[in-house]
């Protein structure tokens, strides 16, 4: 596992998880302002129309730099210029290269959670990541009853109460890292097998919680 990687765009990137058939780094989105601006060159005219419409210039920052690190990261892997990667978007918003790209197998799946964001990359097979930061979250609770499987609030209520805002935060980005994998979105049909997908938790930074979901 190669320790941190910059792919050039002044970001320094950190693997995560690493192995033949998946792959996810981490990097941060407060950097520089150059490194910001540097970034941002290889971003399309939709790209900079949505980071435009943010009302924070700290949100449109980290939007930037999580887009500008995707299409970088993926340059990488497909041999072209980071302006060069065409995306194309799913039913529900998931996005996916353009058929117009050299490489269809490559799968991706981004997530960020205040200054940490993370990619996912799989070969050939479906894959969706999620990250939170461990924060307070008033409203656990009814989101858990909500949103979460009869087994998973059963043992989310069965949690001792320091314990829960962790535990809730596993099963939420579970969930997350499902629905984009399967690209149904939160409300739409999950898989009903779990023999379906791999879930692995893991901890991009400290006081923050990830998971990805890899489908079998």
């Amino acid at each position: 596992m190669a320790l941190a990687a910059d792919l050039r765009s002044g970001i320094m990137m950190m693997p995560v998880l690493d192995s033949d058939s998946l792959e996810v780094l981490a990097f941060r989105l407060d950097a520089e302002p150059e490194a910001i601006r540097a970034i941002g060159d290889c971003l399309s005219e939709d790209e900079f129309r949505r980071a435009e419409v943010l009302r924070l210039e700290r949100d449109r920052r980290r939007f930037v730099a999580t887009r500008g690190q995707l299409r970088h990261l993926l340059a990488s892997r497909l041999g072209v210029l980071p302006s060069d990667v065409e995306l194309e978007y799913g039913r529900v918003g998931k996005p996916c290269l353009s058929r117009r790209m050299p490489d269809q197998s490559l799968r991706f799946s981004v997530s960020r959670s205040e200054d940490v964001a993370v990619i996912a990359l799989s070969k050939a097979r479906e894959v969706g990541v999620d990250i939170e930061a461990v924060r307070p979250v008033p409203e656990t609770d009814d989101i858990a009853a909500l949103c979460f499987s009869a087994p998973e609030y059963e043992s989310y209520r069965n949690l001792r109460p320091e314990e829960r805002l962790e535990g809730f935060l596993r099963s939420w980005t579970r969930l997350e890292a499902i629905s984009k994998a399967f690209g149904c979105g939160l409300g739409g049909p999950f898989p009903s097998n779990e023999r379906d997908f791999t879930v692995i938790t893991f901890v991009p930074k400290p006081a923050y919680i990830g998971t990805v979901v890899v489908r079998n």
